[in-house]
């Protein structure tokens, strides 16, 4: 089995044959070694045959015991755009795997998916707050790739108990609706939040969409 996947990913296959090749990978990922069913994922991915089916598949590694076979998934996922949505649940759930790696992967793919994907933006706000720099990362350009469509999560982030969270919430709002009344006002409140970082950086927020001086002073 390892020999004929190998195969199937670095030589490829007559184009007659993908419909068989495409039941051998998916039997694969039943394989008891880890590589074997890693070496699938990336098979399945680049496999020429209709997006639906290979999401599908794909959708199955995400349950996979291995992280490193989850991750693969996700990141392959995140290239499939609108076609991913089917499997969106999959890469929520993700978001909060116990492996950080798998966490950071989910959060990209579902950020590559674009306002469609809004269903997990909370769950990457959540994210916000992940010790792990690079995740925390990953989950704000995510946000921002979402766009208006995260707006209200964002929002109620604001009100979270970890100021990371807070404080990362006030720049993304900003970034995304600058025009927005709501964004505004809910900047100015965080002026007056109790941590040093989310004050300053609600204040670089209002500077960055140009609100006056006057109108905070006023507000």
């Amino acid at each position: 089995m390892h020999k004929l996947v190998f195969t199937i990913l670095v030589h490829g296959l007559p184009e007659s044959q993908n419909a068989l090749a495409l039941d051998v990978l998916a039997e694969s990922q039943n394989n008891p070694n880890v590589q074997v069913r890693e070496m699938a994922v990336v098979a399945i991915s680049e496999l020429p045959v209709p997006a639906a089916k290979r999401v599908h598949l794909l959708g199955r590694s995400m349950k996979d015991t291995a992280p490193r076979v989850r991750r693969r998934a996700a990141r392959a996922l995140g290239d499939f755009g609108p076609n991913a949505l089917a499997v969106l649940p999959s890469l929520i759930a993700g978001l909060r795997d116990l492996d950080v790696s798998v966490r950071r992967d989910c959060a990209g793919a579902i950020g590559r998916l674009g306002a469609p994907a809004q269903a997990g933006a909370a769950n990457l706000v959540a994210l916000l707050g992940e010790p792990d720099v690079r995740t925390r990362v990953v989950a704000a350009e995510s946000l921002k790739r979402l766009g208006r469509a995260a707006l209200s999560p964002l929002l109620e982030g604001l009100h979270s108990r970890d100021p990371e969270i807070r404080g990362r919430c006030a720049t993304i709002i900003g970034y995304i609706a600058p025009d927005d009344v709501n964004v505004s006002e809910a900047l100015r409140t965080a002026l007056y939040d109790t941590h040093e970082d989310v004050r300053r950086r609600a204040g670089d927020a209002l500077d960055a969409i140009c609100i006056p001086l006057s109108e905070l002073v006023t507000a």
